[in-house]
């Protein structure tokens, strides 16, 4: 796949789970949850919803019905190591901005930072390990 539609996709998917995690984030502080533990389950579920979509829609031509359920498992639970250290990332960068700004655009600003670093490991690393064979020879096909 060509490098600007895998990250068009990336964008796509990343969007769309940053929405979710505003979204639930906002749902949670209205109903009286403290802002930095919101933040963090909205993360948890985002991420989770992330890892599904990178693995159907981004990464979709590094799976294939043949991948063997522990080498997905696998996969997923590299991706949630992965994701969990660019979420501390994510936290910290909130708990800075949300010193300053209002907890919505500071949780937006840790989603950005996280988002590069994110799609760098993906790309690189966890959608790459266990695909099938063939699938993951060349990063970039033309």
């Amino acid at each position: 796949m060509v490098l600007s539609a895998r990250l068009v996709k990336f964008a796509l998917v990343g969007g769309s789970c940053a929405v979710v995690q505003l979204s639930i984030l906002h749902g949670l502080v209205s109903a009286g949850v403290e802002e930095h533990l919101a933040n963090l389950v909205a993360f948890i579920i985002s991420m989770e919803l992330n890892f599904a979509l990178h693995q159907f829609v981004t990464w979709r031509d590094r799976w294939s019905p043949s991948l063997h359920p522990a080498k997905l498992f696998g996969r997923l639970l590299l991706f949630n190591a992965s994701a969990s250290t660019t979420g501390v990332i994510n936290q910290g960068v909130f708990a800075i901005f949300n010193l300053f700004i209002w907890y919505l655009p500071a949780a937006a600003i840790g989603i950005g930072v996280a988002a590069f670093t994110n799609f760098l490991l993906n790309d690189r690393l966890i959608f790459r390990m266990w695909s099938p064979p063939g699938k993951a020879t060349s990063i970039y096909e033309p």
